[in-house]
């Protein structure tokens, strides 16, 4: 009797954990609703830059430093 009455704590345990995320992911979308929808390229567009910003830097730092690679250590040359 004692497990029947856990197995429904938990039940309606979940059930109330499901239906407070429900009124959130409802109360969110109204918020959220007045904004345009998103371009998907966008967020690949920002990437692509991202990544060339970084390879461009990261050439720079090995050319103004050659003795530098980041995989032997510490020191050049030793």
């Amino acid at each position: 009797m004692v497990v029947m009455w856990i197995v429904v704590g938990v039940v309606v345990a979940i059930a109330a954990l499901l239906t407070v995320l429900e009124v959130q992911n409802r109360r969110r979308a109204k918020r959220l609703a007045h904004l345009e929808p998103v371009d998907p390229t966008l967020g690949a567009r920002s990437l692509a830059d991202a990544e060339a910003a970084h390879s461009m830097t990261e050439g720079l730092a090995k050319s103004a430093h050659p003795g530098i690679t980041g995989a032997g250590g510490g020191l050049a040359g030793s």
